[in-house]
């Protein structure tokens, strides 16, 4: 009798551990809707690529370079919304959270360099949550000079400055641990959504450094419940076959 307590509990055991990698496959395997979310890729989907602003570098030229950097007004999944460009940079100032490459939007050559970098992301559901995650370094010790916005907004609207950000983050150098992942949840008002980051703060060309952005579906809560009631279920059955036994 025990033997076949024994094995029937094991047998239970593997399908409510099957039940929660499920469980855990609806949160963490959702992919990544994020174009380029790491600044890694160099090239666009016609193998083209983009030539900097600053120092003339090609985006390509990054992949056998040991480090340097350049300014660009597109690169593939992003494009500047405003201000001096996408500063991209490779084991300059500080090693990437991710890959090689990280940016700033602070950006060279100078003037009004507070940048924004935006991409639009398409067939989203209406009313749904999107969770955002990326990771944040602020590179002076100077007060308002590393800002961070992030705005969220229909790419059907140009972008204004009557826009209000829906997260912020402006940290100083000396209080910062390394990189410093931000999370965030919206909810797409629209099918097609735009995904902002912009700098704020001095304008200097020194400011806030991004990395390994990405953003994914929040599980909807009624396909959390079904599981949780799923393994309940299996655990409840379990007990009473072991009592019966």
């Amino acid at each position: 009798m025990f033997a076949r307590f024994k094995k029937s509990f094991k047998k239970g055991i593997k399908q409510v551990v099957a039940v929660w990698f499920a469980f855990a496959a609806v949160n963490i395997a959702s992919a990544n809707l994020i174009t380029n979310g790491s600044f890694e890729q160099l090239t666009f989907d016609d193998n083209s690529t983009s030539q900097g602003q600053v120092h003339n570098r090609y985006l390509s030229d990054f992949e056998d370079m040991n480090k340097g950097w350049d300014v660009f007004s597109i690169i593939p999944g992003w494009e500047t919304a405003f201000g001096s460009g996408i500063e991209i940079q490779k084991h300059v100032v500080t090693n990437a959270q991710h890959g090689d490459n990280h940016v700033e939007l602070d950006s060279h050559p100078g003037g009004a360099s507070n940048s924004m970098m935006q991409q639009t992301l398409d067939s989203l559901v209406v009313g749904s949550q999107y969770q955002l995650e990326f990771f944040y370094k602020p590179r002076t010790n100077n007060q308002n000079d590393n800002g961070i916005n992030v705005y969220w907004y229909d790419s059907l609207v140009d972008f204004d400055s009557s826009i209000d950000p829906l997260y912020s983050v402006d940290g100083v150098r000396r209080d910062a641990n390394g990189w410093q992942v931000q999370t965030v949840t919206f909810t797409a008002t629209s099918e097609d959504m735009t995904l902002g980051f912009a700098s704020f703060g001095q304008q200097n060309r020194l400011g806030g450094l991004i990395d390994n952005v990405s953003l994914v579906a929040v599980p909807e809560p009624s396909m959390i419940v079904l599981l949780m009631l799923a393994v309940l279920a299996m655990m409840s059955k379990k007990a009473r076959i072991g009592r019966r036994a």
